[in-house]
């Protein structure tokens, strides 16, 4: 009986020193604050004075404004549309040299002459890109840097694979001399009929 009313007092003085750390703080404490009516110190409206002064700094000139330099000092002259311009008069619709018929970007293999420097041996041409594809694998695979450079038969003509050739070729050779004796393996070895060309670009 005893200990049960030293278990109640002390719950109770427990409760008590809880409540007491809760409500004695909120008496020491200062009314919250009323934003709706809150002015801060100095804030009031400005006087005429004031105002005309802030306008005077305003209005005062910036000092000597940026010189905006010339469009052709900015941008220097340059040949870019003329350049433009001439590779379209030099390419058909469908990227192909008006001139020769070669694919744009595509070595160009013309016949070879006594002042041709860098030669290349055409080993064969198709107008199937499956099959010169193969033969193009063909000659790496015997350790030649073959290479297909495509071209139309017709210059200017439609773009069909009837018109499109497919030309394998091996290169680029500096020597007359090398050229012709690669052109004799290349084509015993293969049973082609290749022949030197003149190969540009």
């Amino acid at each position: 009986m005893t200990s049960e009313r030293t278990r109640m007092r002390a719950t109770t003085l427990v409760v008590g020193v809880a409540l007491a750390l809760i409500l004695i703080p909120m008496v020491f404490d200062e009314p919250a604050t009323d934003y709706q009516t809150l002015t801060v110190a100095g804030s009031g409206p400005l006087s005429s004075e004031r105002v005309m002064a802030l306008q005077a700094e305003i209005q005062q000139p910036l000092g000597q404004s940026p010189t905006v330099v010339d469009f052709d000092q900015a941008v220097p002259a340059t040949d870019l549309i003329d350049r433009v311009r001439q590779l379209a008069s030099e390419v058909d619709a469908d990227g192909y040299n008006a001139q020769d018929g070669t694919r744009f970007g595509e070595p160009i293999l013309q016949e070879m002459t006594e002042s041709s420097r860098v030669l290349a041996v055409l080993v064969d041409q198709s107008n199937d890109v499956t099959e010169a594809r193969a033969l193009r694998e063909q000659m790496r695979g015997q350790g030649y840097e073959a290479f297909i450079s495509a071209a139309k038969l017709e210059v200017g003509g439609e773009n069909s694979s009837e018109n499109i050739v497919h030309r394998v070729a091996i290169g680029p050779l500096l020597s007359h001399t090398e050229a012709e004796e690669m052109r004799d393996d290349v084509s015993r070895a293969n049973n082609v009929n290749a022949r030197v060309v003149e190969m540009s670009q």
